[in-house]
């Protein structure tokens, strides 16, 4: 086809045909081709069926479609994928690791069922949003974000409620509360691999909204453990403080990969619903000379 059409070109070039009856032939076999191929499509699809599974029949029953309310079928061959069937929509997933339902929880912009990215034991792990993740619902959210970086400012799960302080190893990344990582408890950041494994057996961690250390201006963290097994210096259930500055967290806390003190992370909220500023303590303040403590602790 192509080598015709280039001598008809050849032959406009030397004044041998005209422009426009080559440009209408051309034009006419396309179309003819295209016809053709529609009209026999269904021919391709039963060859490939008599080897490939159609992605419909593949992949087993995971989690609801926010749309249709379906269940979407998780695809396990790479790459990973859900695909809804009543939409005919397929969603891409984090690579390299286990795919799992988180809490039947649900994303409040879409009604998506939430899902959970596992990276191991020694790994750190972060809930997601299908759809959220293919379509970061924020103008700050990168393509293919979980619940960690998700500047909603209400949500549960999200990096403004869960969020610790600004990475020190990295120059973009929050580190970030891992609320399905009890009762092995884990704050991991946002973008590169540092992990802080902290109160191990509690029964609860959370975030103090709008509470910031005075030293570091780190969130401060509020901690749970039943009455056998509270591992509190002075035996009690529940204890809040910083991480990084309070005495009493000193040897429950143990830092990977760590080599700068905290830079403080200042909560966003709702700025035109791109997470402005609502934090308190005015922004980033230089921690006081956190490095000599920092490595006491985590020795």
């Amino acid at each position: 086809m192509r080598a015709a059409v280039e001598e008809q070109l050849n032959l406009i070039s030397h004044g041998k045909a005209d422009f426009r009856d080559v440009l209408h032939h051309a034009l006419e076999i396309f179309k003819l081709k295209f016809h053709y191929f529609v009209k026999n499509i269904t021919g391709m699809d039963e060859l490939f069926e008599a080897s490939f599974s159609s992605l419909a029949d593949s992949g087993k029953p995971l989690s609801r479609c926010g749309k249709c309310h379906r269940y979407m079928k998780f695809v396990q061959t790479k790459p990973l994928r859900l695909y809804c069937k009543e939409c005919d929509d397929t969603y891409g997933v984090p690579q390299n690791g286990v795919i799992r339902i988180y809490k039947e929880l649900k994303c409040p912009l879409d009604d998506f069922e939430l899902l959970q990215w596992f990276g191991g034991s020694k790994g750190k792990s972060y809930p997601f949003c299908p759809y959220c993740y293919n379509n970061p619902p924020f103008q700050d959210m990168r393509d293919g974000s979980g619940c960690n970086s998700c500047t909603h400012p209400t949500c549960p799960n999200s990096m403004l409620t869960n969020g610790l302080c600004t990475c020190f190893d990295c120059e973009h990344g929050i580190i970030v509360l891992d609320a399905a990582s009890a009762p092995k408890w884990k704050f991991s950041c946002n973008v590169c691999d540092v992990i802080i494994c902290a109160f191990d057996g509690a029964q609860k961690v959370l975030m103090k909204d709008d509470e910031n250390c005075k030293e570091c201006q780190s969130q401060l963290v509020s901690v749970e453990y039943k009455n056998e097994k509270s591992k509190l210096p002075d035996k009690s259930t529940e204890a809040t403080g910083c991480i990084f500055c309070s005495p009493q967290f000193s040897t429950l806390v143990e830092k990977h990969q760590a080599k700068k003190g905290p830079r403080p992370f200042q909560r966003g909220g709702r700025g035109g619903g791109r997470g402005g500023g609502r934090g308190k303590g005015g922004g980033r303040g230089k921690p006081k000379d956190k490095m000599a403590q920092l490595a006491a602790y985590f020795v």
